[in-house]
């Protein structure tokens, strides 16, 4: 039986969507299947209007030739811009710049860039795949009563995902399951007065926070918003904490904070919470995998969590499936 698709991916966040577009300008038929009501995975920004926050990837950074090309592409179309407020570092004592660095941010918000991609591609959202085997044509996903059959599979989910999904043979399957992800908690608000700090966002590294940004510093952003980010260790300590019993625990921080640098305790008129279970990968070595079986695994736990990693990720993982398919053809 022809197969319904040379490739699917699973998953349409940078990773998933970096692989497509580069599968279906190679003249691949891709179907993309999204288990959210949209694209980004932490690419994402949430909206409660007139609100909005970039609650995953607060920016990111361009070190690779082939993601600085795919950078400026989006500069030029006005997918991104340049983050130019200041970032610094707090340590408990002392506040300081962080290192200089280019950061990128999407414009109007965090999955711009992402929404061009998808707007090439074929998507079926609110589609949670259920299980994936192999067959003698390539593979076979399932997503409760649809199936589909295709040679190439892309897996651009969270290790801990794609464990529960690869067959039990399959040399990847023991490799996705020993992968650690750590976990962060989010928190948006809304705040009721200017809070005039000489720094738009600064790394903490002492107390629950490890994070923290005037989001509404960044392009095309108004208003009084703030996102905080936990620190891993207090996120694992509070991972099946109430969104709400997050807020009360970590808004004092962000308070407490504000209090050291010489500034009044706010009110805020919107205060919401977000888990991100699987936010960052935890590897010690890279994977080697190989694309002979028609299976392939990509995302950002694979380089560091970095949206930068995603990208390179999903290239490979193309490039990857498509020397296979070439060498299949001249066979």
């Amino acid at each position: 039986m022809e197969p319904d698709w040379d490739v699917i991916v699973i998953g349409a966040g940078m990773a998933g969507l970096s692989a497509a577009q580069k599968l279906h300008a190679a003249g691949q038929r891709v179907l993309v299947l999204e288990k959210s009501r949209g694209i980004g995975g932490r690419m994402a920004t949430r909206r409660d209007e007139p609100r909005q926050w970039d609650h995953g990837a607060q920016y990111f950074t361009a070190r690779s030739a082939p993601f600085r090309r795919q950078v400026a592409i989006w500069l030029r179309a006005n997918l991104i811009s340049r983050w130019h407020a200041p970032v610094y570092v707090w340590d408990g004592q002392n506040l300081q710049a962080s290192t200089p660095q280019q950061r990128f941010v999407g414009t109007p918000k965090m999955n711009a860039p992402l929404r061009a991609i998808a707007a090439s591609l074929e998507i079926k959202y609110s589609t949670e795949v259920t299980a994936i085997k192999a067959t003698a044509q390539g593979w076979e996903v399932c997503a409760g009563q649809q199936v589909w059959q295709m040679r190439q599979l892309v897996m651009a989910i969270p290790a801990p995902q794609a464990a529960t999904l690869i067959p039990p043979a399959h040399p990847m399957q023991a490799i996705a399951a020993s992968i650690s992800m750590e976990p962060c908690w989010a928190v948006m608000l809304t705040s009721d007065q200017a809070i005039n700090l000489p720094f738009a966002a600064a790394f903490i590294n002492e107390g629950a926070l490890s994070w923290l940004a005037h989001d509404s510093s960044k392009s095309e952003r108004t208003g009084q918003h703030w996102v905080l980010h936990a620190s891993v260790a207090w996120s694992q300590a509070h991972l099946e904490d109430t969104a709400d019993d997050v807020i009360a625990l970590l808004v004092p921080e962000f308070n407490r904070l504000l209090l050291q640098w010489g500034q009044a305790e706010p009110t805020y008129s919107r205060a919401t919470a977000h888990r991100w279970r699987y936010a960052r990968g935890n590897i010690a070595a890279p994977i080697i995998q190989s694309a002979e079986s028609g299976l392939v695994v990509a995302g950002d736990w694979l380089a560091g969590g970095r949206v930068e990693g995603a990208y390179l990720s999903g290239l490979n993982a193309a490039e990857s499936l498509l020397a296979v398919f070439a060498a299949d053809v001249d066979q």
